[in-house]
């Protein structure tokens, strides 16, 4: 088992506050609520993962309440599954009115949905990692240009055996603390962050929500129990906010790629400077760009004007 951890405060009395609510999320860079999606869109992504278990994996027994694992060999089971993704199954949760309606009541003005999703099947793990912060980043570090909070969605009882998300609350408030010189990941050193900042609850629940801010410390930790792990990580902005350049890479070159968005498309100026996102997260050298980028893969990008802040794979 992970070291103690502090406890999240939970915030649903803050729900009908919206500016002491704001004052929270700038203070200690998250938002914790307890119970409070609808519980027929929560079943509803439990059923499509336990599907992918069952029919597709064969890790889980049908007819299970819990996604007790069943002791078949997991060791290659895929950190991304490929089932999830292009699912559609974000699409339809976050499409819900109540749903919707939950998260632009946080906002306190309409939002929209950044395509940035992540679904998390996690297996048991088999011994206990050295780090059990180890995956510790900002994400906004890694997606300049493209504001948003993140809200990270259990889909089963997740104790602290189970694993789950920890955050480090407060530390929003001194900056990134990746290494930008330790390409090409450029990682938090396990030093920048104490044991006594991470912070989860005793157990996460079905219909909880942990709302973070793009620079708050985060890691997901080891499950070390006997169930699978499910989980969502979903995104979103205020619509006032600057919008991603979202579309299908259509052309590319030296210094420029191309995107077919709904709007038509949109042409950007790629430098040095610009950071450019393999699928795990490292950064592509432009020299290398031509290389590795592909014509009809779905991209991402954040842009000052006509420059890319950042270039990445569409998730979810």
């Amino acid at each position: 088992m992970a070291f103690p951890m502090k406890e999240l405060e939970v915030h649903n009395d803050l729900l009908d506050d919206h500016e002491a609510m704001e004052k929270q999320f700038r203070e200690e860079g998250y938002l914790f609520f307890r119970g409070v999606l609808d519980p027929d869109a929560v079943e509803a992504v439990r059923e499509k993962y336990f599907s992918i278990l069952v029919e597709d994996y064969g890790v889980v027994d049908p007819g299970q309440d819990l996604p007790v694992w069943n002791g078949k060999d997991v060791s290659e089971f895929p950190i991304k599954v490929p089932e999830a993704y292009g699912s559609g199954t974000w699409e339809k949760f976050t499409s819900n009115p109540k749903i919707h309606a939950f998260f632009e009541r946080v906002m306190g003005e309409p939002i929209s949905w950044v395509p940035s999703t992540e679904y998390r099947l996690n297996p048991p793990a088999p011994e206990d990692p050295e780090d059990w912060v180890a995956g510790r980043h900002q994400d906004g570090f890694f997606n300049e240009g493209i504001p948003f909070r993140t809200c990270w969605v259990p889909f089963t009882d997740i104790d602290a055996e189970c694993g789950g998300l920890t955050i480090a609350p407060g530390l929003n408030k001194l900056g990134y603390l990746h290494d930008r010189g330790a390409p090409p990941k450029y990682g938090i050193p396990a030093d920048a962050i104490k044991e006594s900042d991470w912070a989860r609850p005793e157990a996460y629940h079905p219909g909880d929500v942990l709302i973070f801010g793009e620079d708050t410390p985060h890691a997901g930790l080891v499950n070390r129990s006997k169930v699978f792990r499910l989980s969502m990580d979903i995104r979103f902005s205020a619509k006032s906010d600057p919008q991603p350049v979202v579309g299908e890479l259509s052309a590319f070159g030296a210094g420029w790629i191309t995107i077919d968005t709904a709007g038509g498309p949109v042409t950007l100026t790629v430098d040095d400077r610009s950071y450019l996102r393999l699928k795990d997260g490292a950064q592509l050298p432009v020299s290398e760009m031509e290389q590795f980028l592909q014509v009809g893969e779905r991209m991402m990008a954040g842009r000052d004007g006509d420059r890319a802040l950042v270039v990445r794979p569409q998730k979810g």
